[in-house]
């Protein structure tokens, strides 16, 4: 990952990758990336420069002209793209593979792929470029509610891994929802499946989440942030092979995951 953050278009503190992560949520404008950076002052010349970058990269794209309330046809709206994303996550995951002498140890599927992709698409996801997650996130920079991003990679390398190494801590225990890893929408899915969670097995996560809260400190900012995996039981409907791929993308998410296993043992042991 060191190599990543430290060269090319998503180098660290570099604007093409300030510009990568403001394009995350929503189509914006170029105009709209210069009030968010420079507070006013333009610097469009330079946003152009960069933005053309990213977009010979294929990191970002033109969605063209929009009409609507609270859009202005006659700018130009972009969106990034999950390219640089999953180019790491499987650079990583082959990384992995490559360097353990555990043969468990696997690439990607295709089926895989595909999922993450819909996943990372879906709006349970979008929910971590919100502003209320970013004032929880120590890879943001910035003031209250006007946070931003310098190390997109860094941001989702550890949130993707402490993610996955929730869902792959409660799949050892058997509880894992994820039926089907083919679907067209996550939000849909989850939306569906997630009214077939019996009372019995919500209180024993709900118990589970609250002695992990308790085992990593009970700190509000982190509390803050286990609500937000465990939002709609969204963390528990990830699949639970892919969880073993991605539980250590950038680093061993060792804190969180201890935490939910030390908790996990004591709830459905101690019942």
């Amino acid at each position: 990952m060191n190599e990543i953050i430290t060269q090319g278009l998503m180098k660290e503190g570099s604007l093409s990758a300030k510009i990568y992560f403001l394009f995350l949520a929503k189509p914006v404008t170029q105009t709209d990336i210069s009030k968010i950076l420079y507070s006013g002052k333009t610097q469009l010349a330079n946003i152009k420069k960069n933005i053309e970058k990213l977009e010979k990269n294929g990191y970002i794209v033109s969605t063209g002209r929009k009409a609507g309330k609270g859009e202005n046809y006659n700018r130009i709206y972009y969106q990034s793209t999950l390219k640089p994303l999953m180019e790491f996550i499987e650079l990583q995951v082959k990384y992995r593979k490559k360097s353990s002498k555990s043969k468990n140890k696997k690439i990607l599927t295709k089926e895989e792929k595909l999922f993450l992709e819909i996943f990372l698409k879906s709006n349970w996801f979008k929910r971590f470029y919100s502003q209320t997650y970013l004032n929880l996130d120590l890879e943001c920079e910035g003031k209250r509610n006007n946070r931003i991003c310098s190390c997109p990679i860094r941001f989702f390398a550890r949130l993707l891994e402490e993610i996955f190494a929730i869902t792959e801590s409660f799949g050892y225990y058997g509880i894992n929802f994820n039926k089907s890893i083919a679907m067209d929408d996550f939000d849909e899915y989850l939306k569906e499946n997630v009214k077939s969670i019996d009372s019995k097995k919500r209180k024993v996560i709900k118990k589970v989440v609250k002695y992990a809260k308790e085992g990593l400190g009970n700190y509000q900012e982190t509390n803050k942030t286990l609500d937000f995996y465990f939002y709609n039981l969204g963390v528990l409907f990830l699949p639970f092979e892919l969880s073993k791929k991605l539980s250590t993308l950038g680093r061993i998410p060792l804190t969180v995951s201890n935490a939910f296993n030390d908790s996990l043992n004591y709830v459905l042991y101690n019942q």
